[in-house]
């Protein structure tokens, strides 16, 4: 498993970012809403530790792509 993330227009007017776990054919298991990149960052490390998952992409976009 690893951890991806990436921009979400949530509204016409509101940009987030979505932060997957992923399993190894890159399926969606869980997905978070972040407001910002700071909590981007915050969730992306709470589902590390919690699914000991050493492997963590921060995509620029809006692909979930590596």
């Amino acid at each position: 498993m690893k951890i991806v993330t990436h921009k979400f227009q949530k509204t016409k007017d509101r940009i987030c970012y979505l932060v997957n776990l992923v399993d190894f054919n890159g399926r969606p298991l869980e997905s978070h809403v972040a407001n910002n990149s700071k909590q981007k960052v915050e969730i992306s490390e709470e589902l590390a530790t919690k699914y000991k998952i050493l492997t963590v992409f921060h995509n620029s976009g809006f692909s979930i792509i590596e």
